[in-house]
């Protein structure tokens, strides 16, 4: 069997009811690697985790929406001070990137929590450079950042607890799985 093949029966079983370490033990030590595998099983969205956090990710992406609107405007203002063919491109920039990251967590994508967290995480130090100029604006913008990224984590967290930060969760060696 294939990757796809592998991937396409894991989520059978999945979606059939079958118990995520049952699952994991029915393919591991197969064609594909064991934290490949894990990671696969703890990115499978559970329906009923889904349901029962369905208005904090309807919040993550409302506030994601929000934050591509307001790139939007930026990249548009950034952009005139330039010409006429950077405010295009500035604009759907700004606006496209949160946009997309709405759309994976609209899709419930682990992924998508993931690389949102850790590209904000990465441009924190940036978010300080009009620090000088305007104390207050600069820190209720960081506040913001942060108070966004630490919701999304916990939303992560919550829709996906079997997955670490990056990886999947190991317990002395061994992957674990809630059931």
């Amino acid at each position: 069997m294939d990757k796809k093949e592998i991937k396409r029966q894991l989520v059978a079983m999945l979606d059939a009811g079958r118990s995520k370490t049952e699952t994991f033990k029915a393919f591991s030590g197969g064609a594909v690697k064991d934290r490949v595998l894990a990671y696969w099983i703890g990115a499978t969205a559970d329906p009923a985790l889904l349901e029962k956090h369905s208005l904090k990710v309807n919040i993550l992406i409302a506030l994601t929406c929000v934050q591509a609107l307001l790139g939007a405007v930026t990249g548009f203002f950034l952009g005139s001070m330039i010409g006429p063919g950077a405010v295009v491109f500035f604009t759907l920039f700004a606006a496209l990137v949160p946009l997309a990251f709405a759309w994976g967590f609209y899709k419930s994508v682990a992924q998508a929590y993931t690389i949102y967290v850790i590209l904000t995480v990465s441009q924190i130090s940036r978010m300080f450079q009009g620090y000088e100029e305007d104390p207050v604006m600069t820190g209720v913008g960081v506040a913001i950042t942060l108070g966004m990224v630490f919701f999304a984590a916990w939303v992560k967290n919550l829709l996906f607890p079997d997955l670490g930060f990056v990886g999947s969760k190991k317990v002395k060696g061994e992957y674990v799985f809630s059931n």
